[in-house]
């Protein structure tokens, strides 16, 4: 097996936007009267404000983890949330130049979006390797037969850490673990 990509999932991964979209759906939900699933719009123009606003952006070493992975191959970003607030994140915080591929909840309703992502890259999916910070990210990326590297927001239960390569705990200790990955997979497959 030879790695020739990274795919990252943006939220909680390399964004730190779970505590916004929080406050954006409370929001919204206040002024409406409703939970905004009915009003998802409004919960994306309240998160692309929020990003214009600086309101958050990337986590710690995760500008950095990015851009060693484009040095090494090329990058897609995978998302369940929407592609105008994906793209909005991914611009604002530099990412897109390093971006070849990216898959939002608007590209797939069912279906894996981490296969999708290595097919926009032309790739078999065996051949990526997933950075992925939830257990529904690491399920998926695991079912695409991806190698996967989990920069977990909450603690992985042992169901869960079986599909998973390697753990780190931020993206500073991620950048380690993916030049450790390549250089022992470009050993192996010399």
């Amino acid at each position: 097996m030879t790695l020739l990509a990274t795919v990252f999932d943006l939220d909680d991964t390399l964004v730190d936007s779970a505590a916004t979209w929080q406050q954006v759906m409370r929001t919204v939900a206040a002024q409406q009267g409703r939970w905004p699933e009915r009003s998802a719009s409004e919960c994306v123009d309240g998160m692309v404000d929020a990003i214009a606003r600086g309101v958050f952006g990337l986590l710690p070493g995760a500008a950095e983890l990015v851009a060693l992975a484009a040095e090494l191959g090329p990058v897609a970003l995978v998302s369940a949330s929407p592609r105008r607030y994906v793209r909005a994140a991914a611009s604002a915080s530099g990412l897109t130049r390093h971006v070849q591929a990216i898959v939002t909840g608007d590209d797939l309703t069912i279906g894996n979006r981490h296969l999708l992502a290595a097919r926009k890259l032309g790739l078999d999916p065996v051949h990526c390797l997933a950075v992925e910070g939830s257990a529904a990210g690491i399920r998926s990326a695991h079912a695409a037969g991806m190698t996967v590297l989990a920069i977990p927001s909450a603690a992985v239960d042992s169901d869960l850490a079986k599909l998973v390569a390697h753990q780190a705990s931020n993206a500073r200790v991620a950048a380690r673990e993916i030049c450790q990955l390549w250089v022992n997979v470009y050993a192996l497959s010399r």
